[in-house]
């Protein structure tokens, strides 16, 4: 009897100390209460984030999808890119590397968001959804970053190993509250990193970058969910106004967005991972749509798809979607390849279907 408990405390020990110096997984004590962060926001309390209205996040089991073709047969198209030029202050680009993963280019700087570069969307090699699309640039050929930006701290889009890896070419990191401590394990400088609540603004050489609301939720653990903040980012500047919504579902805060700052030149768009289930925490189509004209934007850009699939639908099922009700809605919808550079000044030149001859 004895031995047993004592091999049964030399396994509690050795998973304990596993998971607390396991880099990937983060903070593991971000459930700890942070009175920093409840002077700054009325969603935390008692150590955990509360949306209003509160969120569900039901098992993907009730799926309404059966036997999708949820990773693509066939090559995905990929532009590879072995270098990204400087653009000029008064243009707006934008480059899509896969999933949520893209660079926008505003105010003459490089703004990554949510990169992830790993094969895997999970703490641990081998496990978890896996890439079915190529990475159109190689991490070193990356250019500097002036801003990094993540939305939430879920494995899509917080990777401990592309950020370990480019690190150095980052200038500023904004982040929603909590996921600091994150970065700050891993070694980043804190003094890089700015923590946002919503609607907290900060000015970087001329881009106002603003932390709006959405309604998801958070955690890289099974005890740390909602102890870190979600958002969505709006950049400004006097030439343009870009929106990415993040993970989110649909609410009232795309109206709110809108009313805030008016209508949106380019709306960088959730769409994709999607279940009647999960409905509170991702736009299905329709309301993705919906959020588009809630914010009146010029033009937007589909992502969160194409690169890992995470729900039950098909593969192809999110853009066959959007694109046939963004045309019947009359919306302005570009859909470019993963990897092409896209010059705001020329974007309906992207709208081509590139992904129906893939089985």
């Amino acid at each position: 009897m004895k031995l047993i408990i004592i091999i049964i405390i030399v396994i509690a020990v050795l998973g304990i100390s596993f998971i607390n110096f396991y880099q990937p997984f983060g903070d593991v004590y971000t459930f700890i209460s942070d009175s920093n962060y409840s002077s700054r926001t009325d969603l935390y309390i008692d150590g955990t984030f509360h949306d209003d209205p509160e969120i569900s996040v039901m098992s993907g089991k009730e799926s309404q999808f059966d036997d999708e073709q949820v990773i693509p047969k066939g090559k995905i198209p990929v532009q590879k890119v072995s270098k990204i030029s400087q653009a000029n202050e008064d243009q707006l680009k934008w480059i899509w590397f896969g999933h949520s993963s893209s660079l926008l280019q505003m105010q003459g700087m490089n703004i990554l968001i949510d990169p992830v570069f790993s094969e895997y969307a999970s703490p641990v090699s081998g496990f978890g959804p896996r890439r079915f699309s190529d990475v159109p640039i190689d991490l070193e050929n990356l250019p500097d970053i002036d801003i990094l930006v993540i939305s939430h701290d879920h494995y899509d889009h917080l990777d401990y190993q592309t950020i370990n890896e480019i690190n150095d070419k980052v200038k500023i990191y904004c982040v929603p509250l909590g996921v600091e401590k994150h970065l700050i394990k891993w070694g980043i400088e804190e003094s890089k990193i700015r923590c946002m609540a919503w609607w907290e603004e900060i000015t970087i050489d001329g881009l106002s970058v603003t932390s709006v609301p959405g309604r998801h939720y958070t955690g890289r653990l099974p005890w740390t969910k909602n102890t870190t903040l979600w958002c969505g980012f709006v950049f400004r500047n006097e030439n343009y106004q870009t929106y990415y919504t993040g993970d989110t579902g649909y609410g009232d805060h795309f109206k709110e967005i809108y009313e805030r700052f008016g209508a949106m030149d380019l709306v960088i768009l959730e769409n994709g991972q999607y279940d009647n289930s999960w409905e509170t925490i991702h736009l299905l189509p329709e309301q993705g749509i919906q959020a588009i004209k809630d914010l009146e934007a010029k033009w937007f850009v589909p992502v969160h798809w194409g690169t890992f699939s995470i729900c039950y639908h098909a593969w192809d099922d999110p853009i066959q979607q959007i694109t046939l009700l963004a045309e019947k809605e009359n919306l302005n919808i570009a859909t470019p390849m993963i990897g092409e550079i896209v010059d705001y000044s020329q974007i309906q030149k992207y709208e081509d279907r590139w992904w129906k001859n893939i089985e």
